[in-house]
Formats: C-alpha cells, sequence, structure tokens
C-alpha cells in the first residue's frame, strides 16, 4: 500500500469515527442506542474479566501440576538408582 492509499483510508476510518461519535453523543437516537449498550458492554467486560480469572487459574494449576510432575520423575530416577532398592 502507497503513502496516497494509507492516507485516504486514514481520512476515510476518520470521518467514520467522527460520524459515528457525532451520532452517539449529539443525536437522540444516539443517546438512546447509548443507553441500550452501556449495559450490554458492561456485561460483556464483566465476562472477560471472569475468563481471565478462570484462566489464570488454569494456568496456575497446570503450571503446579507440571511442578509437581517434574518432582516425581526426579524422585523416582533418585529412588531407581538408591541401593536400598538395588539391594531388595
Amino acid at each position: 500500500m502507497d503513502e496516497r492509499s494509507k492516507v485516504v483510508v486514514a481520512t476515510v476510518l476518520g470521518a467514520v469515527a467522527g460520524g459515528l461519535w457525532g451520532y452517539l453523543y449529539l443525536t437522540d437516537s444516539g443517546r438512546r442506542l447509548r443507553g441500550q449498550l452501556e449495559p450490554r458492554i458492561d456485561d460483556f467486560v464483566g465476562e472477560v474479566r471472569r475468563m481471565r480469572r478462570t484462566v489464570e487459574k488454569a494456568r496456575a494449576a497446570a503450571d503446579e501440576t507440571w511442578h509437581t510432575l517434574n518432582e516425581l520423575a526426579a524422585g523416582e530416577s533418585r529412588w531407581q538408582g538408591s541401593p536400598e532398592r538395588v539391594a531388595r
């Protein structure tokens, strides 16, 4: 994409964003729409936060599992090579 195309795309996106902002904040129907959207957006943000906490908990559990498995594997290899194990 050449420089001129980038300028045109940026201009169009800016005009669309400005038009949308104007509609939402300067018209009665835009205010009503904002009133309907804001609670839904808040709900969505809350769900994303809950999902993030769930993923963090799952990640911590997985890390703990790997740590425990590594400890068990290291202990098993020490146990198998111990003189007590060989003598039995």
